[in-house]
């Protein structure tokens, strides 16, 4: 059975850390994964996590299965993070949260949701963006397209270039936005706002 099984093109950006180890230099930086690391080149449980998991222990009832969407109270704390405490969306319940394993599951998770409930649509991805991402949603069944994201020349957003790819999205089409340092260039959505 295993002799079929094709093995999975190398991810480009776990590439960097393999490379990045291989380089013998003192002075460097790895900057593929996008993780904290301290100065020995670990990647430490934070006081602040520690704290968090001894009050887990502490206030835990039961060891039993999640439902489907989650722990309540952490999706309403999402929300809430999300949109603010009094938005509309969130005090009307009308915003929904589901938990799920990690970046790569919430994906398909969303991937599945998307193509349900809303057939066939496109997804718009960025570019640059982790391998994973366009392999999550077409295996989903959803047709990808890429945005440009980033200017290797200026080493910044390419803003101009993500208008200009997104103005040929059809409504209804899906973006998938990193909200913040974007991953896996580290730059970092800027908000704007005009009229037309």
């Amino acid at each position: 059975m295993f002799e079929k099984v094709v093995a999975a093109p190398a991810d480009p950006i776990l590439g960097l850390t393999e490379e990045f180890k291989k380089d013998t230099r003192a002075e460097k930086i790895n900057l593929g994964v996008g993780i904290y690391k301290n100065e020995q080149g670990e990647t430490p449980v934070l006081a602040t996590v520690k704290k968090a998991e001894a009050a887990l222990l502490e206030t835990e009832k039961t060891k039993s299965y999640l439902t489907i969407e989650g722990t309540a109270e952490y999706g309403l704390a999402v929300q809430k993070l999300l949109f603010g405490a009094d938005a509309e969306i969130v005090t009307e319940k009308r915003a929904k949260t589901a938990q799920a394993p990690g970046g790569t599951g919430a994906l398909r998770v969303a991937g599945e949701f998307i193509k349900r409930q809303l057939g066939d649509v496109k997804i718009w991805i960025s570019n640059p963006t982790w391998a994973n991402h366009n392999g999550v949603f077409s295996a989903a069944g959803i047709e990808t397209a890429q945005y440009r994201y980033y200017d290797a020349e200026s080493k910044d957003k390419d803003f101009a270039g993500m208008v200009a790819d997104l103005e040929q999205a059809s409504a209804g089409d899906i973006v998938l936005l990193h909200g913040c340092c974007h991953n896996p260039t580290g730059i970092d959505q800027q908000v704007t706002s005009g009229s037309n």
